[in-house]
């Protein structure tokens, strides 16, 4: 707090970093994916571009729970809670048509299973898929963001 950086400033100084990292590690994934049988096509190099509002997204998710949390709460909502309650509400795990009903409402009222449904779309050639996903992305990414530097201002101005 002893720096002349704006709550906003912080939140850049710490997401721009961070999304190299993802895009790093996207393509540790989708290079362990060719190994294990993925076709190789340009649309590869589309779904890691996608990847950075997706990025965002948990980027600035994390930073609004480390805002509003002490460390260890943080670490452990951020860290396991987060992670499962995401994959289960994705679809990676299974088919989110499988559950149905209030479930699958549920899922889609968040981003995460937009997220793979936009990947899966470009993965396999459906440009056009991506939309309305990317909507979702892209609108839960901002507001996350937003939340995230006003939640950081408060606690600033309180300390």
């Amino acid at each position: 707090y002893t720096t002349p950086l704006t709550p906003l400033d912080f939140i850049l100084g710490y997401t721009l970093p961070i999304i190299p990292i993802s895009i790093a590690q996207c393509v540790i994934c989708y290079a362990a994916a060719i190994v294990l049988g993925l076709d190789i096509t340009v649309n590869i190099l589309y779904a890691i571009l996608l990847i950075i509002p997706i990025s965002i997204l948990y980027i600035a998710l994390g930073l609004l729970c480390g805002s509003l949390l002490n460390d260890k709460q943080a670490g452990g909502i951020c860290g396991a809670l987060l992670t499962n309650v995401s994959a289960w509400l994705s679809g990676i795990w299974f088919d989110i048509e499988l559950m149905g009903g209030t479930f699958k409402k549920i899922a889609y009222l968040l981003p995460f299973v937009h997220a793979v449904d936009m990947e899966r779309a470009i993965l396999s050639d459906n440009f056009s898929g991506i939309f309305p996903h990317i909507w979702w992305v892209l609108g839960y990414s901002a507001v996350l963001l937003v939340m995230a530097i006003t939640v950081f201002l408060r606690q600033m101005k309180k300390q």
